[in-house]
Parts: structure tokens; C-alpha cells; sequence
């Protein structure tokens, strides 16, 4: 997979650490996604406690890079997704084709 970098000029280092770990998960061949779905949540956490720590002209700056950003990881993630649906059909497909010529 493509390296993902979900980082911006007001990324805090804890949600940089996060974000690293999350890119490198995307690199491997395949994933657990009950461990995604967990490093998702935990940035998640890290973003409102950063929103909540933060002053208010901050906060706007950094929600709007943040949404651009949480929209390439949407996208990313639905892609990913769309392909493993499509894997799953082809492997469907393929076992109706060999039971049909038992």
C-alpha cells in the first residue's frame, strides 16, 4: 500500500507518534482491523483532548487541517475496504467455478 501521511503544521507529537504507527499499518501487506479500528480511536482521544487544551483561534486552524486530513483517511480506508470486497467476490466466484467442475 501507499504511505499515508496524515501529519499538518498543527499536528501535536503525540498525535504524530499515532499517526506514524497508523501509516505503518497501512504499509503491511495485511492488517488486522480491530487493531486500525483501535489506533483510529485512539486518535480519536488525542485530537479532542488536544481541541479542548488548546486556544481558540488554534483550535480552528487545527480542526480545519485535521478535517482534511481525516477525509484522506476516509477515502483511504473506503479504498482499502472496496478492495477487499472485491477479493472476497473474486475467492466467492472462483469456489462456484471449481464446485461446477467437481
Amino acid at each position: 500500500m501507499k504511505n499515508l501521511n496524515l501529519d499538518h503544521a498543527f499536528t501535536p507529537i503525540p498525535l504524530k507518534e499515532l499517526n506514524a504507527q497508523v501509516s505503518e499499518l497501512f504499509l503491511l501487506e495485511s492488517f488486522n482491523e480491530f487493531e486500525l479500528l483501535k489506533l483510529i480511536e485512539q486518535r480519536d482521544v488525542i485530537i479532542n483532548e488536544y481541541l479542548q487544551s488548546c486556544e481558540p483561534e488554534l483550535q480552528k486552524k487545527f480542526a480545519k487541517a485535521e478535517l482534511e486530513v481525516n477525509g484522506l483517511l476516509v477515502a483511504y480506508v473506503s479504498e482499502l475496504s472496496k478492495a477487499s470486497l472485491k477479493q472476497l467476490s473474486d475467492l466467492v466466484r472462483g469456489r462456484k467455478a471449481v464446485k461446477k467442475y467437481k
